[in-house]
């Protein structure tokens, strides 16, 4: 039996698009380990890590579980597409948010870390594979992310690193031969 848990949203966290309150409610039995069957909900290993409880770290295999998340943003992208094609943009916000907590996830899980949401630009000065002016495209994102340009942007910087991510494998599968 599962039971939910209320956990302070940790300053690591803080952002009001992702957590307009400063408490937040998870199922705590459901992140002990990694299932593809875990619905997508914004940063709930993050949450966990950063208070203190002991749950899985995805991060630590980050590599394995970015393609999960390229997979989920194409069905994230293609209802977007939709919507904005219909012309309900009022309608997006959730599915972007998603989408924008899908992308950092991806980020920083393929670097190895777990999502640091305030001060976003001075930890990703230190990625590698990144798309180029990510930390302003971001920005622009975050400002306005039920727009269509957010949208677009957005769009642009999963394809962008999903080129990113696959270099990244071929370099790792490499040296792993060469140990």
């Amino acid at each position: 039996m599962t039971h939910s848990i209320s956990f302070k949203v940790p300053i690591e966290l803080d952002h009001s698009l992702f957590f307009p309150e400063k408490v937040t409610i998870l199922e705590k039995e459901r992140y002990a380990g990694w299932s593809e069957t875990i619905p997508f909900e914004v940063f709930p290993y993050e949450l966990l890590y950063y208070n203190n409880v002991e749950a899985y770290a995805p991060w630590n295999n980050g590599a394995m579980h970015v393609k999960e998340l390229l997979e989920i943003w194409k069905g994230i992208d293609s209802e977007c597409s939709l919507l904005f094609s219909e012309r309900k943009a009022g309608q997006t916000l959730g599915l972007m948010k998603k989408g924008i907590g899908l992308f950092l996830t991806a980020v920083y899980w393929m670097h190895g870390k777990p999502v640091v949401l305030n001060d976003f630009r001075v930890q990703i000065e230190s990625f590698n594979n990144i798309p180029v002016n990510m930390d302003e495209r971001l920005s622009f994102i975050l400002a306005r992310p039920a727009f269509f340009h957010s949208y677009r942007q957005l769009s642009e910087l999963f394809r962008e690193f999903e080129k990113q991510f696959v270099k990244f494998m071929i370099k790792y599968k490499n040296s792993q031969k060469n140990v």
